[in-house]
């Protein structure tokens, strides 16, 4: 099935930037003009019809094709080369193990992109200091905000239309990193779900809170580390998580170092952090459907809740871990979101297909 996209004809650039936003093809910030040369440039480089639809994007069902996908890339300012990341971010976005309906609900969680493996380096991502931006990274900023401009244009996912979120989400204008490599002791983040070190992968997570926490490595020592990052995850409240959960920790390069330096694989670092970590929640009706939820003192005597606080553990598969940051010597730094998941997955991790 294949489908062609409309065409406008603009007589000046002045006039392309008030055509965009008359038109309402973009979220707030300017865009690039979609031009056909550039859009045929880009479909050259993959080497695919230009009508190939690729599925529907949420909440709108609008049909994405390599020409639209294309087209948004553009207007985002990517390269040829970073289509078939985007790609493979997209292939995670029409499958239906990754509703994105929590991401368009009231709570307004937002979607994360992780590029992982020998594509990272190529692309010349910005994967230490500031990793998640500002930090002049193109690939990082475009490939970020060309998933947000598809959710936008395709998906039709418009606040006060068709996406409800009460807040809004930060990061949602372009949330995008690269794995650090180089400096990881450990293989790429995919060679957990059994996709080849050699090979490169997109993760896309249905993203929540987005928290930084400081395990200061040099003053309390690794053990206390993994028992602060894993506090990390369980503060009491009311939750959304009642689909399959996932945490993400982004931990920076020393702090990996170190805990390699003291045995711990990746794995068994995932499994650590998952059993001393706990979730916590005032209002357990969809978080009883993880198991073994159980009643525990309120953790804030002086200011009681009028609800009973429910506990449940937390699996080691719910636990994920991506090495990037500054280098920080012998500081360690670390990034915690949290899924919003009341459906579905939370994540899903495609490799991506390069042009032949």
């Amino acid at each position: 099935m294949t489908k062609s996209a409309q065409q406008f004809e603009i007589q000046s650039l002045d006039h392309f930037t008030e055509f965009v936003y008359e038109q309402g093809w973009t979220d707030g910030l300017p865009v690039f003009p979609p031009t056909r040369e550039a859009i045929q440039r880009m479909v050259d480089y993959i080497g695919r019809e230009r009508g190939e639809v690729l599925g529907s994007i949420y909440p709108g069902d609008g049909e994405a094709t390599i020409e639209n996908v294309a087209a948004n890339c553009v207007m985002a300012g990517c390269l040829p080369e970073y289509l078939p990341v985007v790609l493979a971010a997209i292939e995670s976005i029409v499958d239906p193990d990754l509703p994105l309906t929590t991401t368009q609900s009231t709570g307004a969680g937002a979607l994360c992109t992780i590029v992982t493996g020998p594509v990272v380096g190529k692309l010349g991502f910005r994967t230490r200091e500031w990793i998640f931006g500002p930090n002049g990274g193109r690939a990082n900023a475009t490939i970020g905000r060309a998933i947000r401009l598809i959710l936008w244009n395709i998906g039709r996912a418009h606040p006060g239309k068709l996406t409800k979120g009460t807040m809004g989400h930060p990061a949602s204008w372009s949330y995008c990193i690269g794995e650090e490599q180089e400096l990881s002791p450990w293989a790429p983040m995919h060679t957990d779900f059994g996709i080849d070190a050699a090979e490169s992968a997109v993760m896309v997570l249905k993203a929540g809170e987005h928290s930084q926490i400081a395990a200061p490595l040099n003053t309390v020592g690794l053990n206390e580390c993994i028992n602060i990052l894993a506090r990390g995850i369980g503060r009491p409240g009311v939750t959304s998580s009642g689909g399959k959960r996932a945490f993400l920790f982004v931990i920076n390069p020393s702090l990996a170092q170190a805990f390699a330096d003291a045995g711990y694989s990746r794995e068994k670092l995932r499994g650590a952090l998952a059993e001393r970590a706990f979730k916590y929640s005032y209002d357990w009706q969809n978080d009883s459907k993880q198991g073994n939820a159980v009643p525990v003192a309120d953790p804030y005597p002086q200011t009681p809740s009028e609800r009973q606080t429910m506990m449940a553990p937390v699996l080691p598969d719910e636990v994920l871990v991506c090495v990037g940051g500054g280098v920080a010597p012998r500081m360690g730094q670390c990034v915690a979101i949290s899924s919003r998941s009341s459906a579905g997955r939370p994540f899903l991790t495609k490799a991506v297909k390069f042009p032949q």
